[in-house]
Formats: structure tokens, sequence, C-alpha cells
């Protein structure tokens, strides 16, 4: 299976297991890497919106002298947005009806550390 094949596969399992409606693995430039999304007409715009997020909550902390934040959470009546940083070139953003911060976080930290076993595999195979 391919290393998009394979990311995906981890999506779609993510999505059924915690209530997710979307999940993308991003570039930190907010390019699409893989996704599991009910409209992919969307998709670039969750994308690049998503790392934008990322990207100026690192700039706030490390403006302040801090370390920079690895995850970001966005509550609503609707439920909530998370993105995590996968290291310094890509980061998961998911959308949840579930409001369990600390489920989806759980989740979270462990689809981080199967994408970078998926993107390990790919780089031994180089």
């Amino acid at each position: 299976m391919s290393m998009v094949g394979e990311l995906n596969k981890e999506l779609e399992s993510l999505n059924k297991k915690h209530e997710i409606e979307i999940s993308a693995i991003i570039s930190r430039s907010g390019v699409p890497i893989a996704w599991n999304f009910p409209d992919e007409t969307q998709i670039e715009t969750f994308s690049t919106l998503s790392a934008t997020i990322l990207g100026a909550s690192e700039v706030v902390y490390s403006s302040l002298g801090r370390d920079p934040p690895h995850r970001i959470i966005i509550e609503s009546t609707g439920g909530l947005l998370m993105a995590t940083s996968i290291g310094s070139k890509a980061l998961i953003a998911v959308l949840s009806k579930n409001g369990d911060v600390d489920k989806l976080t759980t989740a979270l930290n462990e689809a981080v550390i199967n994408v970078k076993e998926v993107l390990a595999n790919e780089q031994g195979k180089l």
C-alpha cells in the first residue's frame, strides 16, 4: 500500500473510533497530504487555515520566549477543532462533534505515533 493510502487508512480508523467528522494530515505550508473529508471541495481551505492557526500560535508563543504549543484546541457549541504537530514538517487536524478534549487529545497522540511510524517506514524504503 502507498504511503498516502496508509495515512488515509489511519485517518479513517481515527474518524470511526472517535466521532471525528473531518481529519487531515497537512504540511506546515497548508498542503493536504492525506485526508478523510466528506466534502472534497473544502479540503484546501481546511488545510490552509488549520496550518495557519497552528503556525500563528507558535509565533505568539515564541515571541513571548516560550516553548511552542504542541496542539491548538478551538471549542464551539458544535464540537472541537484540534490541530497537533507531527514534527517540523506536518500536522494533523480534526473536527469532531465529540467535545471530550481529553479523549480527543489521547486519540490524536496515538494517531501521531502511527503517522510517524508510516513516515519512518517510507523513509526507510528510500
